[in-house]
């Protein structure tokens, strides 16, 4: 009787998994994340627990061997490895909380799949979990009809539908997943017939909210899956010959459309449509960007080939390896943006081998005829399911709802290539064994309290507590400190999190010009905090040049210079690093030295007209402008209205350079009255007064709010001052 209360138990708390996409925690550090993470975890170990105290007791709910099991065991036996050997084992066990991935969602996700193959151990149940799931991405769907319709905001801005996702690209790979789960119920429903209505509607409505998430990855998987799963149903379906007629039909549909489409993919009517534009940019040209990316994640495959990196630290590749022709780019790339390619720098060869087994495998039981009773048709859209979700996953990486579909989709098929039906085997081994097994569920419920508290409470109260240091307190700056060393002191998931969040806290609060005190506190905090995470962390490029620009925006350059040195040696190609070291070197006064680095940072991208603006205004304080205008030849007015090199102008006290900028800004937006007070001023310091007169008057009329200030200079200045 109690094995049958815990088995139920357990379908409840499986049954609730496919709710998770509903979760956002606004109380929490990126609450599209890790409300979702911290619940799926919570209820997993739960589960896990569960599952472990049946399977003491009842030998039917233990694991049956499958290669499928196998395979997924080993991938995440061979991560955890690379993890222990990686660049960075803390960070590739715990992750972040803008990711909340690594070895332990891996370990999650592997305790999911085995709880959900071996309790949805019978056809009915598994029925009621894709419609329960189905289900759930219609609502998700209506979700986003509201905010295409404008009454729910889009989270992340622009038109792309996020629904309660938070990003487009994560909603769009769950409706492409639900597309066919959905027809794969469509096809295989035996009641009344209406209900096929519903499922056809539901399809209908999640194929829109696809289109509406305007991502390309998944738009490519959606139509690639089904060309796939039309194709195989076309060619190998002989018993249902209307369902083959009408996939013939769609896979005609499909070829026809995309061909139509890439021959007025460059029309207006195209170009004009924000999701179809978007689209049309599908091309090699388009993608050089990400075609560059992977070229740095082979390198570093490269240098790492059997066991990678370990999860989560691609960021140290990209840093390394960085190509200078990506300046316009994100400049900390954390995700190789290619699943395949994210594994095989994180895992290697082995672990890459190890993940790509698990589809192998699927398949394998899918189409070989063991327990799996499903039609051709039945198998072609779960073939078509994967062949998409990995035609997206070519250009995305996962998130923890992608992951749960996957592993959802990998137990069904274990569960099948095992099935033992809905008889019940319960164990009795007599007396003797009874206490073990006593001692054994203490046990498990012990690891199971400790692993609630461990991996769950204490990073939810971290990432509420960088909330709280980030937000006004009613008790003032000392609790938002206090919040920042609480979340630090739990020493689990988001070091890196906290840490920067604090240096970005203690910069706003200079900038909003509190007072000297509470400027020291924070900057001690921010201080301490970026300090004992670069001890623990040396070769992050990225942890060297946030600190080293927090230190400069203190005027601490010469304790600054070290770690900027550093995170030029730890990415040499990344211009922006060097623009921060040739900054803090012009700041100590030593202008020959800024403008040598400034000019490398040139060099590295000739294209990159930021670099080439910072190399004149090295060569203004340093007075080598003959030998850049030898390379780049003269500057243009254009470049001389530019705010830093105006700044150039003014810091050397070459006035009649700033009067003839001013002059051209002026030029140029002759309506701005800032402009015309500018010149005023550059006037006014060559002594030309009158003119500095006229531009404050035309100063007023263009701008009558400032007909006081602007009088009293004007009065000042006829009487010999200098306002």
């Amino acid at each position: 009787r109690m094995n049958k209360i815990l088995r139920y138990t357990l379908l409840v708390g499986i049954f609730i998994v496919p709710f998770i996409p509903f979760v956002i925690s606004s109380t929490m550090f990126f609450p599209f994340i890790t409300g979702k993470n911290f619940l799926f975890r919570i209820l997993i170990e739960l589960l896990l627990g569960g599952w472990a105290i049946l399977a003491v007791f009842d030998k039917a709910y233990r694991p049956k061997f499958s290669w499928l099991l196998i395979s997924v065991l080993s991938f995440v036996g061979i991560i955890a490895i690379a993890d222990v050997f990686g660049a960075n084992p803390f960070k590739s066990f715990w992750s972040n909380f803008e990711r909340m991935e690594g070895l332990l969602t891996l370990i999650h996700l592997l305790g999911y799949f085995i709880v959900a193959g071996v309790m949805l151990n019978t056809e009915k149940l598994w029925d009621w979990f894709w419609n329960t799931t189905v289900l759930v991405s219609a609502i998700i769907g209506i979700y986003g009809i509201f905010q295409l319709a404008g009454k729910i905001t889009i989270n992340q801005g622009g038109v792309r539908l996020d629904a309660t996702f938070g990003n487009a690209a994560y909603l769009a790979i769950y409706m492409l997943i639900h597309v066919f789960i959905a027809a794969f119920l469509l096809v295989r429903w035996r009641g009344v017939s209406w209900m096929k209505y519903v499922y056809g509607s539901i399809i209908i409505l999640q194929l829109v909210i696809l289109y509406f998430t305007a991502t390309r990855g998944a738009f490519i998987g959606i139509v690639g899956g089904m060309i796939l799963t039309t194709f195989l149903i076309s060619l190998f379906e002989k018993e249902r010959k209307g369902v083959r007629k009408i996939s013939i039909g769609i896979l005609a549909f499909l070829i026809v459309s995309t061909g139509i489409f890439i021959f007025i993919k460059d029309t207006d009517l195209v170009k004009k449509s924000d999701t179809l534009g978007r689209l049309s940019s599908i091309s090699l040209e388009d993608g050089s960007t990400r075609f560059t990316i992977w070229g740095m994640a082979w390198e570093g495959v490269k240098e790492r080939p059997i066991l990678g990196w370990g999860q989560e630290n691609f960021n140290l590749v990209f840093n390394k390896y960085y190509e200078p022709s990506l300046y316009a780019q994100e400049q900390w790339f954390d995700r190789v943006h290619s699943i395949f390619l994210d594994w095989l720098v994180a895992g290697g060869i082995l672990g890459f081998l190890s993940y790509i087994a698990i589809p192998i495998f699927m398949l394998y039981y899918l189409w070989r005829r063991l327990e799996i009773n499903l039609s051709v048709t039945e198998k072609s859209i779960f073939t078509g399911l994967l062949a998409g979700y990995f035609f997206h996953n070519i250009f995305v990486f996962d998130n923890i709802i992608s992951y749960i579909m996957f592993f959802s989709v990998a137990a069904y098929i274990y569960s099948h290539s095992t099935m033992i039906g809905e008889k019940e085997v319960v164990e009795s081994n007599g007396e003797n064994k009874t206490g073990i097994k006593q001692v054994a569920t203490v046990f498990i419920i012990i690891a199971v309290i400790f692993s609630l508290y461990f991996f769950n409470i204490k990073g939810m109260a971290s990432s509420k507590a960088i909330i709280a240091g980030i937000s006004p307190q009613a008790e003032g700056v000392d609790a938002n400190i206090a919040s920042f060393e609480k979340a630090s002191a739990y020493g689990v998931v988001g070091k890196q999190e906290i840490a920067e969040q604090a240096v970005t806290t203690a910069l706003k609060v200079r900038n909003q010009g509190a007072d000297i005190e509470t400027q020291t506190k924070f900057f001690e905090l921010a201080n301490k905090e970026m300090g004992t995470l670069i001890e623990e962390v040396p070769n992050d490029a990225r942890l060297r040049i946030f600190y080293g620009a927090f230190l400069s925006q203190f005027n601490l350059y010469n304790e600054a210079l070290p770690h900027l040195k550093k995170a030029v040696e730890l990415s040499p190609n990344k211009q922006t690093i060097r623009f921060e070291l040739g900054t803090a070197y012009l700041n100590l006064g030593d202008e020959n030295k800024a403008f040598g680095i400034f000019k490398e940072a040139y060099e590295l991208d000739t294209n990159f007209k930021n670099a080439e603006i910072i190399y004149r205004v090295g060569a203004i304080y340093a007075d080598k402008e003959v030998e850049t205008d030898a390379i780049l030849g003269p500057i243009s007015d254009k470049d001389r209205t530019e705010g830093r090199i105006i700044n150039a102008y003014t810091r050397a006290g070459r006035v009649s350079d700033v009067v003839k900028s001013w002059e051209l800004s002026v030029e140029k937006e002759p309506q701005n009255p800032q402009f015309r007070v500018s010149l005023a001023a550059a006037y006014l310091q060559v002594g030309r007064r009158q003119e500095a007169i006229n531009e404050i008057q035309k100063a007023i009329d263009l701008n009558p709010d400032f007909k006081d200030q602007g009088e009293f200079f004007i009065k000042e200045i006829q009487a010999g001052r200098n306002p």
